[in-house]
């Protein structure tokens, strides 16, 4: 009798271990405070329970365990395998939810859509892609753009007008040679900086001259590319006024009309690509033309700034006066 009792104990104590074995399942789980991550992704495997909530940017998250106070994915998708138990609300933005059969949620899901974000193009690094919204934020952004640097072309004239002048007239006396220079200096410019700063660094007199040199030579090269860009527009506008006939205004009238004819390509482009989704190859085509205009501009100026050294010295001698030669006068005695 004692023996039969014995075998009936045992079998109900072997029959649900069994059970639980076979399951696969686990009671033990390894506890983790909240998961943060940055550009990569995250997996919460089996045997992880996530006690606060897990925050991912820029990256994908599989949850294989527990995660107990919700998830939000930005820029990324999230998959809640057959194992995973979330509990607290999903927060998707700009990503999606794959959810496998026998995954547990307990809460809502939330997404935030604005189109596609995905990390494939540059490896870690998010790229994204807004769809049509897209187009009126380069749009935006184009505007912007031609508004600091209108902005920055303003105050060239204000505090550098002779220089401005001098390195105008040289871009349209040599404008290949400046071209050449211009290009010159856009292709070799960081080569050489860094090249100086590795060669001050490696000398323990030279470490504290470094965090000097960078940023000093990148206020001189964007100064030299604004006065080069503003010299060029300022005599383009010139050109435009003599050509029509139009009484020589100011200088900042002659730039707002140069920098108009540089930009508007550029500025049509982005405008017509916001249109109807045939019209595209025609903004397209309009884009190269303009950024084409934009890069001959750029580099000529920047040639002529060089030239001048920063507007500093002519390069040309100044037009020779073709009015009447003045008359003699006899002195009365």
């Amino acid at each position: 009798m004692r023996k039969a009792l014995l075998t009936v104990v045992l079998a109900g104590l072997i029959t649900p271990l069994a059970a639980f074995a076979q399951s696969g399942d686990t009671s033990t789980y390894r506890l983790t405070g909240t998961r943060l991550a940055l550009g990569q992704d995250v997996h919460i495997e089996r045997d992880e329970e996530v006690t606060d909530a897990a925050v991912v940017v820029g990256g994908n998250v599989i949850v294989d365990g527990r995660v107990r106070d919700g998830i939000v994915v930005v820029g990324g998708n999230l998959r809640l395998t057959s194992t995973a138990d979330v509990r607290g609300d999903i927060v998707l933005v700009g990503g999606h939810l794959q959810r496998d059969a026998g995954a547990r949620h307990t809460g809502s899901v939330n997404y935030i859509s604005f189109g596609d974000w995905s990390r494939r193009t540059f490896g870690w690094l998010p790229t994204f892609e807004f769809g049509d919204f897209g187009r009126w934020l380069i749009l935006a952004g184009t505007f912007a753009r031609v508004s600091l640097l209108a902005v920055l072309m303003a105050l060239m004239l204000v505090v550098a007008r002779p220089a401005v002048a001098r390195s105008g007239r040289a871009a349209v006396a040599e404008p290949i040679r400046a071209a050449l220079i211009g290009l010159a200096a856009e292709v070799f410019f960081v080569p050489v900086l860094l090249v100086a700063s590795i060669g001050l660094a490696i000398t323990i007199i030279g470490i504290p001259f470094v965090a000097l040199l960078v940023p000093t030579a990148i206020a001189i090269a964007v100064f030299a590319l604004v006065l080069g860009v503003t010299s060029l527009a300022c005599r383009l506008g010139e050109g435009v006024e003599d050509r029509l006939g139009w009484q020589p205004g100011n200088a900042f009238v002659a730039t707002a009309i140069g920098f108009f004819l540089i930009m508007a390509p550029t500025l049509a482009a982005h405008m017509i690509g916001v249109g109807p989704t045939a019209l595209r190859p025609l903004a397209v085509a309009i884009l190269m033309v303009g950024l084409a205009i934009e890069f001959v501009a750029w580099t000529v100026g920047l040639g002529a700034a060089i030239l001048t050294g920063l507007g500093r010295w002519h390069r040309v001698p100044p037009p020779i006066a073709t009015g009447p030669a003045p008359q003699a006068t006899s002195a009365a005695y």
